[in-house]
């Protein structure tokens, strides 16, 4: 087992040292590439999603929902190269600026984890994955930052700057590498992966037409994100000017946004969501990503079976209740916000239906706790 885990490792630096060689040959090319595939059964859900956007104004201000995150920062096992933890805590503050507009603010949950071992720092997408199901943390986005990432597809070794597991897929993961983690556009783009952005030149669903007649079904299936013939370094010019001469299959010439952060434009160019994109991420967190909370907000009961309740509707948009699956005698139930503040809490009344709506008016989440002999359950509740 020695001899196998010495040969992995020795591989794996002849791949690290392959690659440092192709970074610096292509450095005046495209950089390392977004691994983040998305599939047909993805777009399958995203069309599912149109519907739940159309019925929203996009252009209203979404109430703020807390995602949170947890940072694993790799490293070799001497420690070398391990970035920096206040660069990505300023990068997440960079993030947030992009996603307030789809209603969302990313928070650290917890502490940050370091791994330093070599068979690692050198992270090949999926075969190194292993180190991310033994170390994720449930229902929380967990970011992986590596000194250096890549793939290996038919023999062939890809630098990445990063990938997301995104549509229909269990895993709340992002991998990135450290040069590209805080560029300011690379991590913003894989967290519109994980919630369910296709690249602006996605074909997966087809190709999009320059005048937009087939824009709900094809490309990324936005209507305000420009059909795209995939930018790079060589269509963009560093003013952030399309230089491109492709033609679409009516032959009318490309007019993409190289501003786009879900596009392939230079990094530095990227700078903004699209109304609809940002609709969509937020349709997607409320239907398919509600699940996420921070540990440290719910109370662990070994005893959890004892006391049985649900939130219905969750997410909800008017009324609230807490259906109780058996009644309790002297216990209490209590309603706070994201921040932990109290808002109420009453004795649980003996009745198995119990109206809460009074209390949940704002937009946000909320946690909804019932107590008894010092044991507690915690659920969460979005309002919409």
């Amino acid at each position: 087992m020695k001899i196998i885990t010495l040969a992995i490792r020795d591989m794996k630096k002849l791949i690290t040292g392959i690659l440092t060689l192709t970074t610096s040959i292509i450095s005046l090319g495209q950089s390392d590439e977004c691994g983040t595939i998305m599939t047909k059964e993805d777009n399958a859900i995203i069309q599912q999603l149109i519907a739940s956007v159309k019925t929203n104004n996009i252009n209203k201000a979404f109430g703020d929902t807390i995602v949170p995150v947890k940072f694993h920062i790799i490293g070799y096992s001497n420690g070398s190269d391990a970035i920096d933890s206040a660069s990505v805590f300023n990068e997440l503050d960079l993030v947030n600026s992009y996603y307030t507009n789809a209603g969302i603010e990313f928070q650290h949950c917890g502490n940050i984890e370091y791994i330093n071992d070599d068979e690692y720092a050198d992270f090949e997408k999926y075969t190194d994955e292993v180190l991310c199901q033994s170390n994720d943390v449930d229902n929380v986005l967990n970011i992986y930052f590596a000194p250096y990432l890549y793939k290996i597809s038919n023999g062939d070794t890809t630098g990445l700057c990063g990938y997301a597991y995104s549509i229909g897929v269990a895993f709340n993961r992002i991998l990135m590498k450290n040069s590209c983690a805080t560029n300011g556009s690379t991590l913003p783009h894989e967290i519109g992966h994980y919630f369910s952005l296709a690249h602006t030149h996605s074909t997966s669903a087809g190709d999009e037409l320059v005048n937009g007649s087939n824009c709900i079904t094809a490309g990324d299936q936005l209507c305000d994100t420009p059909a795209d013939p995939q930018l790079s370094t060589s269509s963009v010019t560093s003013s952030c000017i399309y230089i491109g001469t492709d033609q679409d299959a009516n032959g009318d010439f490309y007019n993409p946004d190289v501003r786009n952060i879900m596009s392939y434009s230079r990094k530095s160019c990227r700078d903004l969501f699209s109304p609809e994109q940002y609709a969509r991420m937020n349709a997607y967190l409320l239907n398919y990503r509600n699940y996420l909370i921070c540990p440290s907000f719910v109370s662990i009961d070994e005893n959890i079976d004892k006391i049985n309740f649900s939130i219905v509707p969750n997410p909800t948009m008017n009324e609230s209740f807490i259906i109780v699956e058996k009644n309790l005698s002297n216990v209490q139930y209590s309603i706070s916000d994201i921040t932990g503040k109290l808002i109420y809490s009453s004795k649980l009344p003996n009745q198995n239906k119990i109206d809460i709506s009074e209390h949940i008016q704002q937009t946000g989440i909320y946690f909804i706790s019932i107590c008894s002999f010092g044991n507690c359950v915690t659920k969460k509740l979005i309002k919409q």
